[in-house]
């Protein structure tokens, strides 16, 4: 792999680099790993989900940028929109590194969309001659020509107490108390994650501390808190939050860095949120981070929430020799049922469906076929065992998704594939169904399996990189109905950098 350099890393998004932009795309797009339905980088490194929000009737994600290569340099945020959570069109740049205060990246942030404004607070990370970084609180915003301006002074500044990792944060507004709030992951002195709660009156200026986010029953969030986010889903709150360095549990938080969620209340005159229940990961797989849920007025009982497919520290070699990695996942429409989160893909999603091209009927032993490069595969009416070989060959069985109905427990497993990654941290993953299987719904997108189980109640989640000759499925179990359709294409791999180049 190739060595980049410090100056490599931290070079600026120029207009007069259009023409090396545009091989890299083009090189890109030749990649056999490039998706259909999810949104993916035009060039380079794709991270976080930023910005994520509702706003003049379409939906507008930003995601964490380095366009140059597949490697964490200086971060921008580049900007896709939508009207159906599905259908995804590049926008290009949404912002850029300035001149002081994110100098040194444009790190992640959300969106707050209020009349004719959508609010884009985000965290500037500056650093010094001895390369000593300070990080800021900024704000840009959005009119509804779609321009983006930037707020020439910060919000607020570094907070004493904390060390130099403070950012992502999560704006919202609570009408009891006519406050903003924006709430922050940062590390205090004793190298601890915790949350920070900051409130103003009013958005452009007057933020003030408000103090620590304590969470009731839990003290040890790891070494690092990042991308928190707070909702209100119906009459209940939903915390989630991407801790680095816990430790594994059971079957749980495997990863080398977690995703996870509570479910409860929030005393806001005491700063406390209160579990109702205990501490969950957010998706099962292998791949999932930073995920973020938009800003949005229209659902009081539900959220909708995308995630960077791919985790920090974490390294995906094939796409990254194509010159470009990352993924956002599919967006998800988020509930509280019975105190219990519920996961399920947007509606546009049952649109991928085109021509079946593989049908097992129930009391069928077993079927096999052809792998589709993009795919929508149905698991009904499941009674007793059941077993996928996806991508499998003829020496191997590929990527298995394996339900024991003694056990009541599903198990993923990537260690039949050619291209191996991370394994460090395993290659099987298994979670247990309190009430047994009932049926699954499997979006396959040429380098990304998104398994939603019994209606939502699990997700799990792979980035996957098979080879030309692993172009098999196999199905078994008696005791299900199984489908596989051919998906549609929702994204355009245009060649999109900068706004003016986006169709208008």
């Amino acid at each position: 792999m190739r060595e980049w350099t410090t100056e490599e890393r931290y070079r600026e998004l120029k207009k007069e680099d259009l023409g090396l932009l545009k091989e890299l795309h083009d090189q890109v797009r030749q990649s056999p790993w490039r998706c259909v339905f999810h949104v993916q980088p035009v060039t380079g490194l794709m991270g976080d989900t930023n910005g994520f929000s509702c706003f003049d009737g379409r939906w507008h994600l930003f995601y964490q940028w380095f366009p140059y290569g597949a490697v964490h340099g200086l971060k921008h945020w580049y900007h896709v929109s939508s009207t159906d959570l599905l259908t995804w069109k590049n926008e290009g740049l949404g912002i850029g590194p300035g001149e002081i205060y994110d100098d040194k990246g444009v790190f992640s942030g959300s969106g707050y969309p209020e009349g004719d404004i959508l609010y884009l607070p985000f965290t500037g990370n500056h650093r010094d001659e001895n390369w000593i970084r300070t990080p800021y609180q900024l704000l840009a915003y959005m009119t509804k020509d779609g321009i983006i301006h930037k707020q020439e002074e910060p919000l607020y500044g570094p907070v004493d107490g904390y060390t130099e990792h403070q950012r992502d944060p999560k704006m919202f507004y609570r009408e009891e108390d006519g406050y903003y709030y924006y709430l922050l992951g940062v590390q205090n002195e004793e190298k601890k994650g915790k949350f920070l709660l900051m409130k103003s009156k009013q958005i452009q200026s007057g933020w003030q501390i408000a103090g620590e986010l304590k969470i009731r029953g839990y003290e040890d969030f790891g070494f690092m808190v990042e991308c928190p986010d707070l909702e209100k889903v119906g009459d209940q709150w939903l915390l989630l939050f991407s801790p680095q360095g816990l430790e594994p549990q059971g079957d749980e938080f495997h990863n080398i860095y977690n995703n996870t969620y509570l479910i409860g209340q929030m005393d806001f005159d005491h700063l406390e949120f209160i579990p109702e229940g205990r501490m969950k990961e957010l998706d099962r797989g292998f791949d999932f981070y930073a995920a973020q849920c938009a800003g949005q007025k229209i659902w009081p009982d539900k959220a909708v929430m995308c995630a960077w497919f791919g985790v920090s520290d974490y390294s995906y070699p094939p796409a990254n020799e194509d010159g470009y990695s990352g993924l956002q996942t599919m967006a998800r429409i988020l509930t509280i049922e019975d105190g219990e989160l519920k996961q399920r893909p947007c509606e546009a999603a049952y649109s991928l469906k085109s021509d079946i091209v593989l049908n097992k009927k129930k009391g069928e032993k077993d079927v096999s076929g052809r792998m589709p490069k993009a795919s929508v595969i149905e698991v009904k009416a499941v009674q007793g065992d059941v077993s996928l070989r996806l991508w499998c060959s003829e020496d191997r069985p590929g990527f298995t998704v394996k339900y024991d109905a003694a056990d009541k427990a599903l198990v993923i497993d990537k260690s039949g594939l050619i291209n191996q990654l991370n394994t460090d941290y395993g290659t099987s993953r298994r979670v247990v169904l309190e009430n047994g299987l009932k049926e699954m719904q499997i979006f396959a997108d040429c380098s990304s399996i998104e398994i939603f189980v019994n209606d939502g109640e699990y997700v799990l989640s792979a980035r996957v990189f098979p080879e030309n000759t692993e172009n098999g499925i196999y199905c078994e179990g008696e005791g299900a109905e199984i489908s596989v359709y051919n998906a549609g294409t929702t994204v355009k791999d245009d060649f999109v950098i900068f706004p003016e180049q986006a169709e208008k």
